[in-house]
């Protein structure tokens, strides 16, 4: 029996139909967690330039340009981020045409909206997608973004972020029924006991 869904890349990427120079979009994303883990922006948000500027000098006879999108503070489960929107509408306008990303946490930790815009809006508009640390490019190897390591890493990204919210709620509520205070800061008149 056939597969029923088709997710289309090796279609939209067929020898009919080739770009030999992509319209790069770079796309980075700190995370409000990782902002309180003290990894500021000159640490990640550096490391992650830093390795898709390397591809992209490894790499630049197949781009004709660049454009960076930068996210910083913003969780991977809403999709309202302001340069992800930006990026989105770039890509619906055809100003950029290939996305690579440092891995897909960075681009979606929302599993619905990640296998959305990889299965279905990249595919229609013929946009390359690029993953570094999973191998995915949707270009050169349409069948890494086809397979199921690319589904069941979201799917662990997305689970990853309820696992997260689940252990706070419940440090809060440990802290409410012992009479502890879990405000970040003390309210006025008072000063917060460590």
């Amino acid at each position: 029996m056939a597969r029923a869904k088709n997710r289309g890349y090796q279609q939209s990427f067929s020898p009919s139909y080739t770009i030999r120079r992509w319209r790069l979009g770079i796309y980075i994303r700190l995370s409000k967690e990782d902002l309180k883990k003290g990894k500021d922006d000159s640490n990640s948000v550096k490391n992650q330039r830093d390795l898709l500027n390397d591809f992209y000098r490894r790499n630049i006879d197949e781009f004709e340009s660049i454009t960076e999108y930068v996210d910083d503070g913003h969780t991977g489960t809403d999709a309202n981020r302001d340069d992800f929107q930006r990026l989105l509408a770039d890509v619906m306008s055809g100003k950029i045409n290939c996305v690579i990303v440092k891995d897909l946490s960075r681009f979606a930790r929302n599993y619905s909206d990640a296998g959305s815009l990889i299965d279905n809006l990249f595919v229609q508009m013929g946009v390359r997608f690029i993953s570094l640390a999973e191998n995915v490019d949707s270009y050169k190897n349409p069948d890494s973004v086809s397979n199921i390591i690319v589904p069941i890493t979201n799917v662990m990204n997305d689970n990853y972020c309820y696992q997260t919210s689940k252990k706070i709620r419940q440090v809060f509520d440990y802290k409410r029924r012992n009479g502890q205070y879990i405000g970040a800061f003390a309210p006025y008149g008072y000063v917060k006991h460590p």
